[in-house]
């Protein structure tokens, strides 16, 4: 995947699937910045639950980008 510009792989809006979780799909809602291990890029993102959605921070390594359609 190539990156986008400032060095980061996601941008705000992108759907994404975290890897090795029970959850489905999340939405990006913001880049944190440079927080994790060794300066990791970490994300929050909003995981659709009910009644209210649930928000994480995930670092980069732990997500991919879910294909739009």
């Amino acid at each position: 995947m190539a990156e986008q510009e400032g060095g980061t792989k996601f941008q705000v809006g992108n759907r994404v699937k975290i890897l090795n979780s029970a959850f489905g799909t999340a939405e990006v809602v913001e880049l944190r910045g440079p927080f994790g291990p060794q300066g990791a890029q970490v994300y929050r993102l909003r995981v659709r639950k009910k009644p209210r959605p649930a928000y994480i921070e995930v670092l980069e390594e732990q997500m991919e980008l879910v294909p739009e359609g």
